[in-house]
């Protein structure tokens, strides 16, 4: 299995790497409006229509050509899913996507392909960064962010093997009132979360009807304010899952389709907190630890009697058999029942076995998540792309 791990290294300004991500924006725009005008967005026929003549007409490297036509292929098949989409627009200094050919990474120095040919950089990397250089360099994004600042995104990768059994599940389930409960006991309260959450819902309520540009700004502020918290709080809450596991595989609810419309006020809790990423960081944390993690179905388990299997019912947080009597939280009821499904379990755990005999090192849902530090990038103009970092030096909360 592989762990994957990137480092934020801020790099000296240099002009050939303006240019270079320049032209690599110039590059995936006409390769997106050749897809665009005609109704392609396979990289193979594109890039027979697009290679030749960004060549001839700018310096780039024949490397990051094709790279800047992969993002327009991929901006094109997003728009695919949308019901009247509309011709996107790179930005000026577009971010631009380097492989194994197009950099080399020593530990002291890069060298990035650019308009000027190898351009070698010297770098110092951070103390908490260098966990990774033993693992092996697999790709990295030269970004140009809002402050006019450099920075190189490296992304290493390593092989963990971790063993196949199925000895002992641990159950998490998610959720509002509290962020997550394990089936081991471990509650981790949504109360002061949910106060911080309605100081900011207020804040931003009285900026947004002031309207003023000083307004505006400390908008933008609050906004990644409170979304750094949030990244803290689920590493803090994951951090401790993963930690206190003794089992050998962790079972995560498969919580695709939860954004549904159920009302204003539930819609406020439920869609502003980003369960999928708390569950991203349980997964690569689990791997890098050699814990294995499946994702099962939610359906019916805070309905469920997690001691007779019987429906029961519900109310205000709490659980009752009708059947058997059984009661108790139904948050802990749901990760009783999240741990006792050994037969989805077995089945990913079976097919894991089945692709290690054939020396085949990709399993199935259980890959762990790429952590990459906190950075804007404005890929799209109008658009944002947000990456949250592993690492965040706060006081204690929960």
């Amino acid at each position: 299995m592989k762990s994957i791990a990137a480092i934020k290294l801020k790099i000296p300004y240099k002009k050939e790497l303006l240019e270079t991500m320049k032209q690599y924006s110039q590059s995936a725009q006409y390769a997106l409006d050749i897809g665009w005008d005609n109704g392609i967005y396979f990289k193979k026929e594109i890039h027979h229509l697009t290679y030749y003549p960004i060549r001839e007409t700018l310096g780039l490297p024949a490397q990051l050509v094709c790279s800047s036509r992969d993002k327009a292929c991929e901006s094109l098949k997003a728009l695919r899913k949308t019901k009247k989409p509309t011709k996107p627009r790179f930005k000026e200094f577009l971010t631009i996507r380097y492989d194994a050919r197009s950099f080399t990474f020593k530990k002291n120095f890069v060298t990035l392909a650019s308009v000027n040919g190898r351009t070698k950089i010297n770098v110092e990397i951070p103390e908490y960064y260098k966990q990774y250089l033993s693992w092996k360099p697999r790709s990295a994004d030269l970004v140009f962010d809002r402050k006019k600042r450099l920075f190189l995104h490296i992304t290493f990768f390593r092989d963990i093997d971790t063993p196949i059994n199925s000895d002992g599940f641990l159950g998490v389930d998610v959720g509002i009132n509290h962020i997550a409960i394990t089936n081991n006991r471990q509650f981790f309260s949504g109360n002061k979360i949910k106060s911080y959450r309605l100081k900011y819902k207020r804040l931003k309520a009285k900026l947004q009807a002031k309207g003023t540009q000083s307004a505006k700004r400390l908008l933008r502020k609050i906004s990644g304010k409170e979304r750094r918290f949030k990244a803290w709080v689920n590493h803090k809450i994951s951090r401790q899952i993963v930690d206190n596991c003794k089992a050998g595989t962790i079972a995560l609810e498969d919580i695709k389709g939860i954004r549904s419309n159920k009302g204003r006020k539930f819609n406020f809790w439920l869609h502003g907190w980003s369960f999928y990423q708390l569950q991203n960081f349980i997964e690569y944390k689990a791997v890098r630890k050699g814990i294995r993690v499946i994702k099962v179905s939610p359906y019916n388990t805070s309905q469920t009697c997690s001691k007779c299997s019987s429906i029961g019912s519900r109310s205000k947080g709490f659980f009752i058999c009708s059947h058997c009597g059984y009661s108790l939280n139904a948050d802990l009821n749901a990760s009783y029942n999240l741990a006792k499904q050994h037969s989805n379990a077995d089945v990913v755990l079976e097919k894991a076995k089945l692709f290690r005999d054939t020396g085949n090192q990709r399993f199935p849902r259980v890959s762990a998540a790429v952590t990459q530090p906190h950075i804007q990038a404005n890929e799209l103009e109008g658009s944002l792309r947000t990456i949250e970092s592993e690492v965040m030096d706060k006081s204690q909360l929960l």
